[in-house]
């Protein structure tokens, strides 16, 4: 699922236009938007239909590791690379939360997920109304289908860290907000996780 969502913008989605792009590269998919009171989206069947989320989860993996002070902040290095074998090149290497976000470090989030422990992770999924909420092992289950969420509760979600509404610290929103701050300018700023 590619989630990429703009905070403080709004903007028309042309649903058509949309819809011909999946079928354009031969695929499926949705794109959701919400500003606080309306939806938009290309197939809202679909964006109801709970998924994995992937790599979407470690937003919130992020989140949950400031809020409950796992790691201090962004820039604190909490993942060592030992020379495992990992998938990419740009895995080989220690992490911080904004480092390993841009890469996408799977294994420095799992790593994450192990020091936040099952306890934490399960009340914050709670208190979050996270998807299902369902967590299988402790540094795979936004992987492996147990933790599923649609677009739409996803989208909700981000629309409350957009707004600092989420029940967490706002310090911690807004340290998560800057690490997927994808581009800005005078008008706009647009957050992005693949």
């Amino acid at each position: 699922m590619l989630l990429l969502f703009s905070l403080f913008y709004s903007f028309a989605l042309a649903n058509d236009k949309l819809k011909d792009f999946f079928k354009d590269y031969n695929t499926s998919g949705v794109f959701i938007t919400f500003d606080g009171k309306h939806y938009a989206s290309n197939n809202f069947k679909r964006a109801k239909e709970p998924f994995s989320p992937a790599s979407t989860f470690k937003i919130f993996n992020a989140l949950i590791a400031l809020d409950n002070g796992v790691v201090k902040d962004t820039k604190e290095i909490f993942y060592h690379y030992k020379g495992e074998k990992v998938f990419l090149p740009s895995w080989k290497q220690d992490a911080s939360l904004s480092s390993a976000i841009k890469r996408s470090q799977v294994p420095a989030f799992k790593e994450l997920a192990r020091k936040i422990g099952l306890k934490t992770m399960q009340e914050s999924l709670n208190k979050l109304s996270y998807g299902n909420t369902k967590i299988s092992k402790i540094d795979t289950f936004w992987l492996d289908n147990s933790l599923q969420i649609s677009a739409k509760n996803q989208a909700d979600l981000l629309f409350k860290l957009s707004q600092n509404s989420l029940p967490f610290s706002k310090k911690s929103q807004e340290e998560v907000k800057k690490i997927i701050l994808f581009k800005e300018d005078k008008i706009q700023k647009i957050y992005a996780k693949t």
